[in-house]
């Protein structure tokens, strides 16, 4: 449950809705062309998936709960979105996150959430991956590249912080469980080293890794 209060993908969790009714905004307000938006409606499209499959997931271990309006903890879900570029790195950075988690969850001691997990993390990706393309769009001209430039730390910083704290209690236990198979570190390490070349190859500077951290 407390890993579950942390996802927020529900069907029955109102703030969940409005971050994606917020998304649907940005893109209505910034996306460059139709293709953009069309992806974006895609993203949608699969998210709201994800809130039925979290949901009936929350269904097996407390109904009240399901239907309970959750918003978001982490800092990360209300950092302000100004441009298609925010947009962008939000997609990149913060899913990628979701699919970096539903990765250790394929041997999880807890059936419900293994049998989901490829779905999530193939989806996450996907999600990480049209950020990214949008970036590259970006990044092609020089004003683009300046204003990525310019946001990579906010994000940079957010994303890294998403793991949460490298000693977390919680996390031996969610190991011992079987319901993680990692600790946060190691697996922030393994997403660094991922999001760090990808950045690279844009032509943008990577921000010092404890620059604006909240949670190290």
């Amino acid at each position: 449950m407390k890993m579950l209060r942390h996802e927020g993908e529900r069907a029955g969790n109102k703030s969940f809705l409005g971050l994606m009714g917020s998304c649907l905004e940005i893109a209505e307000t910034f996306a460059p062309d139709a293709e953009a938006a069309l992806l974006k409606s895609e993203y949608l499209a699969e998210e709201l998936k994800h809130a039925i499959m979290f949901h009936r997931l929350a269904v097996g271990l407390d109904q009240d709960f399901a239907l309970r309006d959750v918003p978001y903890a982490h800092y990360a879900f209300h950092l302000p979105k100004e441009s298609w570029a925010d947009d962008a790195f939000f997609h990149f950075l913060i899913d990628l996150n979701g699919a970096f988690h539903a990765h250790d969850w394929r041997e999880s001691s807890y059936l419900p959430l293994r049998k989901i997990s490829r779905t999530v993390e193939r989806d996450e990706f996907g999600h990480s991956e049209m950020g990214y393309y949008f970036l590259r769009q970006i990044c092609a001209t020089a004003n683009g590249h300046a204003l990525a430039q310019a946001l990579l730390p906010k994000w940079y910083s957010a994303a890294l912080d998403m793991f949460g704290r490298s000693d977390s209690p919680n996390t031996p236990k969610f190991i011992q469980w079987g319901l993680k198979s990692v600790g946060n570190a190691e697996i922030r390490q393994a997403y660094k080293s991922y999001i760090d070349s990808k950045i690279a190859a844009l032509g943008l500077e990577l921000p010092q890794a404890h620059q604006n951290r909240r949670f190290l």
